[in-house]
C-alpha cells in the first residue's frame, strides 16, 4: 500500500461550506485517508493510497461537488536529483521554476479581472441610480431592467456557482447572493413588463451586485499579501550561477543546472546560488532573508553557506553540497506550504456550523418571505425582506476566520526564522508552561571554545603565544582547534615560528623545539610526565576542572607558562531568551547527557531553574512525562538524534535547525537558525496569532447572530445588508493582516 500526497489548486471556493462540501466528498473516496481544503490558498491536500484512487478521481470528485482543480505539479529540474519528495505528487521546488501556482490565491490576471468586472458593474449601476432619483424618461424602467441585467452578467459568477450548488443540494454562499438578487430581479422584471405600477428594485439589485463584487475584489487582494510569505521566499532565489570548469574558465548556467560538487564563484554582492562550503575566500554574508538573523556573519574556508543568501564584499568560491528540493530555502518553504495547509483544531467548530449555516439562512429567508407577507400581505415588501437576510449572511467571513489567520501567522514565523510546521502548534505553543532544553547544540553552541586564559605570572607570558599557534595549528583536534580559532580572534596571532622536533602525543598534546627552548601543550597530565612543574597552580586547576572547564595546560621547558580553560561556548542569545521566557513565568528545565558539574555551571549562567543531568534520551522521555503529570503543558527543545524521543513526547517539540534531519522531522517548531530567543517569540507568535483567530470568530458570529435577525425584522434595506457582507470579510481578512506588525515580546 502506497500512500502518497498531492496537492491540487482548486477554483470557485468562496466561503466556508465549499470547504466543507469538497473535503467530504474527497474523503467519501474509496483509498483516500484525508483530505483539507483552504480557502485562503485556494488549494486542497489530499493524502490517499494509490493503488486505490487517482489524481483524476480527485479531480472528478471537485468537479463533481461543483469546483474546478488542477494538480499542483512541483517541477524539480536539477539533474540527478532525487530527494525524499521528488516527483509530481511531493516534488521540491527547483529554483528557476515558474512558481504561479504557490505564489498568490488568485493569479494577478484573476484578481485584475475582478477589478474591471467591478468598475464595469459600477458604471451601470451609476445609471440605475441616476434613472432612479432624477427626472422621469420614457421607458425608464426597460432601461433600469437593461441596465441592471447588465449589472448581473459582470456578476455572473454568482449564478454560475450558486445555481448548480442548489440543484445539487450544496449551497454555498453563492447561492444566497444568487437566490437574493435573482429573485429581486426576476420580480422586478414582471412588474416592469406585465405590471408597470407596482414596485421594482432594479436599484437594490444593481447596489447589492457591485456592493459584493467590491467586497470579491478586497478580499482577493487582501488573500494575496496574507500569502506574501511564500511569495517573498519564492522570490529569494538566485537565477543563475558562476560555474568554473576543469579548465579554469568561469561559465555562466542556469541555477537548475548546478549539480552537487559544482565549484562556483560567487561575487561581491551576489546571492549565494545554492547551499554548499566555502573553499576559497572570505566575506560576511547577509543571511537575514532566510535565517532573521539582521547582522551579516563573518564566512571563510570551510564555512557552511546557504542558498539565496547576500554576499557582502568579498569574492567567495564554493562547492555546492545541496541543490532543488534539497536546498533549505526549499525546505523552508516546503514546512509553510505544509504548515498553512494544516487546520487548528478550533477550526472544527467553525467548520461543524458551516455546514449547517447556508441552510439556516435559506430558512430563516423563507420564514421573513412567508411571515411578512402572511402579516402584511405586501409581497414586495416581504420579497425585499427576505433578500435582505439572505444577503447579509455572510459564511466567507466564518470560512476566512481561522485560515486566513494561520497563513499570516505562519509567513510572519517563517520571516522570524520560526517555522511552524503544523498549524496546531501554532495553537498550542501559547499554552506551554514549561520548558525543558537540551545542553548540547541548544544552549551552548556545541563546540569547545577558550573561556579564559590563566598565566602563571604576568611577565609577558603572552609573548609564547606564537608558539603555542605553531603547536596547535599541527593538531587535529577539537581542543586544539578552539585554541588556534581562540589566538587567531583575541591576539590575531596568525603565523607560525620555525619550530623543529614536533612531535604529538595522541590524545594528550603536542611538543616542540624553537630557539633552544622546549615547547609543550596538552593535558595537565600529559606536562607533568614530560616532567613540567605544576605545583603552585594545582589548587587554581582543579577548580576550573570542577566548574566543568577541559584545561590545557602550555610550559616553556620545565616550567608552567599557564593555562586554558576550555569549555562548550554559549550561544549569545541563550540567556537572555531563558531571561524572556522565565518572564512568562515558564519553568525552565535542562536535560543533558553531560557531566553534572558541567551542568550545572552551564545552567548557573543562563539562569535554568532545574538540571538533570547524565541522562540518557529514554531518560528525557520520562523527566517531559514527569513534568506533564504535574501539570506542565511541556515544550522540549533539542538538535540531536538522542532529542528526538522527547521532542516527540513533549506537547510542543522544538527542534534547532542547525541539529540533525531526525530531531526537525520529529519536532513541530523549527528554529532556523538554531537561535534560543526565537522560541520565545514563537510564544508571542502563537498567542498573537490564536487571539486574532479568535477575534476574527468573535466578530463573524457575532455579525451573522445579529445582522440575519435584524435584516428579517426589515431594519435592514438589501443595499445595505451587501455593504456589510463584503466589509466583513475584508475585515477579518485586514484583521489577520495585523498579524505581520505586531510586537512580539
Amino acid at each position: 500500500m502506497a500512500i502518497i500526497k498531492t496537492q491540487l489548486n482548486i477554483e470557485g471556493m468562496n466561503c466556508a461550506s465549499c470547504v466543507a462540501h469538497i473535503e467530504g466528498d474527497l474523503k467519501k473516496l474509496n483509498g483516500v485517508k484525508d483530505a483539507k481544503v483552504n480557502l485562503v490558498l485556494n488549494r486542497g491536500e489530499v493524502e490517499y493510497d494509490e493503488s486505490k484512487v487517482g489524481v483524476a478521481d480527485l479531480l472528478a470528485a471537485v468537479k463533481q461537488a461543483g469546483y474546478t482543480a488542477t494538480p499542483l505539479v512541483e517541477h524539480d529540474r536539477h539533474a540527478g536529483h532525487s530527494g525524499p519528495h521528488g516527483g509530481t505528487h511531493e516534488g521540491g521546488l527547483a529554483h528557476g521554476d515558474d512558481h504561479s501556482s504557490h505564489s498568490s490565491p488568485e493569479s494577478d490576471k484573476a484578481i485584475t479581472s475582478r477589478w474591471q468586472n467591478f468598475i464595469a458593474a459600477a458604471i451601470l449601476s451609476a445609471g440605475v441610480v441616476v434613472l432612479e432619483f432624477t427626472f422621469e424618461i420614457p421607458n425608464e424602467r426597460v432601461l433600469m431592467l437593461l441596465l441592471s441585467a447588465g449589472v448581473l452578467y459582470f456578476g455572473r459568477e454568482f449564478f454560475t456557482a450558486g445555481l448548480p450548488g442548489l440543484i445539487r443540494f450544496r449551497p454555498n454562499m453563492d447561492t444566497l447572493v444568487a437566490l437574493g438578487v435573482g429573485a429581486a430581479f426576476l420580480y422586478s422584471s414582471y412588474t416592469t413588463l406585465w405590471q408597470p405600477a407596482a414596485d421594482q428594485y432594479f436599484l437594490d439589485v444593481a447596489i447589492i451586485t457591485t456592493f459584493i463584487l467590491l467586497g470579491r475584489y478586497l478580499e482577493a487582494r487582501a488573500k494575496g499579501r496574507a500569502s506574501e510569505a511564500i511569495k517573498k521566499l519564492l522570490k529569494l532565489s538566485a537565477k543563475t550561477a558562476h560555474r568554473l570548469t576543469e579548465s579554469g574558465s568561469i561559465e555562466d548556467i542556469p541555477i537548475d543546472a548546478v549539480q552537487v560538487g559544482d565549484r562556483l564563484l560567487v561575487k561581491p554582492g551576489e546571492k549565494i546560488p545554492t547551499d554548499g562550503v566555502i573553499i576559497d575566500g572570505a566575506s560576511a554574508i547577509d543571511e537575514s532573508m532566510v535565517t532573521g538573523e539582521s547582522i551579516p556573519i563573518d564566512k571563510a574556508v570551510d564555512d557552511e553557506v546557504i542558498g539565496a543568501t547576500l554576499n557582502g564584499n568579498g569574492s567567495l568560491t564554493m562547492r555546492a553540497e545541496k541543490v532543488g528540493a534539497a536546498t533549505m530555502l526549499a525546505q523552508i518553504i516546503k514546512l509553510v506550504e505544509e504548515a498553512q495547509m494544516s487546520k487548528a483544531p478550533i477550526q472544527k467548530l467553525v467548520d461543524q456550523v458551516s455546514s449547517y449555516f447556508v441552510w439556516a439562512v435559506m430558512l430563516v429567508a423563507m420564514i421573513t418571505l412567508l411571515g411578512w407577507y402572511l402579516a402584511s400581505g405586501n409581497f414586495a415588501a416581504a420579497l425585499i425582506y427576505a433578500v435582505a437576510v439572505l444577503v447579509i449572511a455572510c459564511p466567507c467571513a466564518l470560512g476566512l476566520a481561522t485560515p486566513i489567520s494561520i497563513v499570516v501567522g505562519t509567513g510572519r514565523g517563517a520571516t522570524l526564522g520560526v517555522l511552524i510546521k503544523k498549524a496546531e502548534a501554532l495553537e498550542k505553543m501559547q499554552k506551554i508552561t514549561a520548558m525543558a532544553f537540551d545542553k548540547t547544540g541548544t544552549i551552548t553552541k556545541g563546540h569547545p571554545e577558550v573561556q579564559e586564559w590563566v598565566a602563571v605570572s604576568n611577565d609577558e607570558s603572552e609573548a609564547y603565544f606564537f608558539e603555542a599557534y605553531t603547536l596547535e595549528s599541527r593538531s587535529e583536534h577539537p581542543l586544539a582547534k578552539s585554541i588556534v580559532e581562540w589566538l587567531k580572534e583575541k591576539y590575531h596571532v596568525t603565523s607560525s615560528v620555525p619550530m623543529i622536533a614536533i612531535a604529538a602525543v595522541t590524545g594528550r598534546g603536542m611538543s616542540g623545539e624553537y630557539q633552544g627552548a622546549k615547547y609543550r601543550i596538552g593535558s595537565i597530565r600529559f606536562l607533568r610526565e614530560q616532567g613540567v612543574y605544576v605545583g603552585e597552580e594545582q589548587d587554581k586547576i582543579e577548580q576550573y576542572a570542577s566548574r566543568g572547564f577541559t584545561v590545557i595546560g602550555f610550559s616553556r621547558n620545565q616550567k608552567l607558562i599557564g593555562f586554558f580553560a576550555v569549555q562548550d561556548g554559549l550561544k549569545d542569545s541563550s540567556g537572555e531568551a531563558v531571561k524572556q521566557l522565565k518572564n512568562r513565568g515558564i519553568r525552565t528545565v535542562m536535560l543533558t547527557g553531560d557531566n553534572s558539574s558541567v551542568a550545572r555551571e552551564i545552567a548557573k549562567k543562563v539562569g535554568i531553574d532545574e538540571v538533570q543531568a547524565e541522562v540518557m534520551p529514554q531518560d528525557k522521555v520520562e523527566a517531559v512525562k514527569r513534568l506533564q503529570k504535574e501539570g506542565y503543558f511541556v515544550a522540549m527543545v533539542g538538535d540531536g538524534i538522542n532529542d528526538s524521543p522527547a521532542l516527540a513526547a513533549a506537547n510542543v517539540g522544538i527542534a534547532m535547525g542547525t541539529g540533525t534531519d531526525v530531531a526537525m522531522e520529529a519536532g513541530d517548531v523549527v528554529l532556523v537558525k538554531g537561535d534560543l530567543s526565537k522560541a520565545a517569540e514563537a510564544i508571542s507568535l502563537s498567542a498573537a496569532t490564536l487571539r486574532n483567530i479568535k477575534q476574527n470568530l468573535f466578530w463573524a458570529f457575532i455579525y451573522n447572530t445579529v445582522g440575519v435577525p435584524v435584516a428579517a425584522l426589515g431594519f435592514l434595506s438589501p443595499e445595505f445588508s451587501a455593504a456589510a457582507m463584503a466589509l466583513s470579510s475584508v475585515s477579518v481578512v485586514l484583521n489577520a493582516l495585523r498579524l505581520k506588525r505586531v510586537a512580539l515580546r
